[in-house]
């Protein structure tokens, strides 16, 4: 019989494969573009994955010139949205990606306990350690 390990090579590979696309989700984020609303969606703001905003369109009936501070709370309320959105979409993804990586320490923590608990690779006492070694 051979000391080697007995990985599950096989799950331990789709554990990683599953990682790699998780990482991958990660940096597809960076191309990607989060709109928030206000006001029922007469003012909307776009954010890239940096929450820097990338757009921001306005209804012109919201437009009051002797009420600026209506239309400023609108614009404000629609890029804290979008921004909302992204840190929500990122945390799910750092969750998924998280979880994965447990998963698979996880993993690697169960296929070496089986292997050092494994009977066939625990090594057998030397005579020398027997009870008249001493």
């Amino acid at each position: 019989m051979s000391d080697s390990p007995s990985f599950d090579i096989a799950a331990l590979t789709q554990r990683m494969r599953d990682l790699q696309g998780n990482l991958s989700a990660l940096g597809g984020l960076k191309d990607s573009e989060m709109t928030g609303h206000a006001r029922g969606g007469l003012v909307i703001a776009k954010v890239d994955s940096d929450g820097t905003l990338t757009s921001l369109r306005v209804d012109p009936s919201v437009i009051d010139p002797d009420d600026p501070q209506s239309l400023e709370d609108m614009v404000v309320t629609a890029v804290a949205a979008a921004q909302s959105a992204l840190r929500e979409v990122r945390a799910k993804q750092v969750n998924t990606f998280t979880e994965g990586m447990r998963s698979l320490a996880d993993g690697l923590r169960t296929e070496n306990q089986q292997h050092h608990d494994s009977p066939l690779t625990t090594p057998a006492p030397s005579p020398k350690d027997g009870p008249g070694s001493r």
